[in-house]
């Protein structure tokens, strides 16, 4: 566990933003106190895929936030939820470390997300937060041979719905560089 300062809603909390963002901070500050973190699901819209992520884990467990892109939302918060509860159990996600108890006995790999996606992909969390970089990590998901986004042979759709926010944004072109 990591110790340092937690400067979101429920740490330091701050009057601003508003009515929209207000209700939302509301309902995550609610989960997080309730449950430990909130999962936000995002549907796609003009993205290649859906995504979801977590906003809490940082403040309760002092993990980065978990993020898992190319699955339909529903889906993708239910693996955040799974990563959340093996990381609460005492399992925590180590960044390149295969691991087979995320989601449903296939391995997934953690890789740290560059905070230059965050206000891209995570504002909710950003928002949360207050201060941002905060540490948020992506979950990936093999295709049907085991092969990862990055690796050679990789299906392209695994490739596709998967970015690779480990590289900066300036870095990279393709399709989820448009987004936002």
């Amino acid at each position: 566990m990591i110790d340092s300062p937690c400067f979101c809603l429920l740490c330091a909390p701050t009057e601003w933003g508003g009515p929209v963002s207000e209700e939302r901070d509301r309902r995550v500050a609610q989960s997080v106190t309730d449950f430990g973190w909130h999962v936000m699901g995002v549907a796609g819209g003009d993205a290649p895929s859906d995504w979801g992520y977590s906003i809490g884990m940082w403040h309760t467990l002092r993990s980065p936030e978990v993020s898992v892109f190319g699955l339909p939302s529903g889906t993708a918060m239910s693996v955040v939820n799974s990563a959340g509860t093996a990381i609460r159990d005492g399992e925590p996600l180590e960044l390149d470390r295969p691991r087979g108890d995320v989601l449903n006995g296939y391995d997934v790999v953690l890789r740290p997300v560059d905070p230059s996606w965050y206000y891209d992909f995570f504002g909710a969390g950003v928002d949360f937060y207050q201060t941002p970089p905060l540490p948020i990590a992506q979950l990936f998901w093999p295709d049907k041979a085991g092969r990862f986004p990055w690796e050679a042979g990789v299906d392209e759709r695994c490739r596709t719905v998967q970015p690779l926010l480990w590289i900066p944004k300036n870095e990279t072109t393709g399709p989820w560089t448009d987004v936002a």
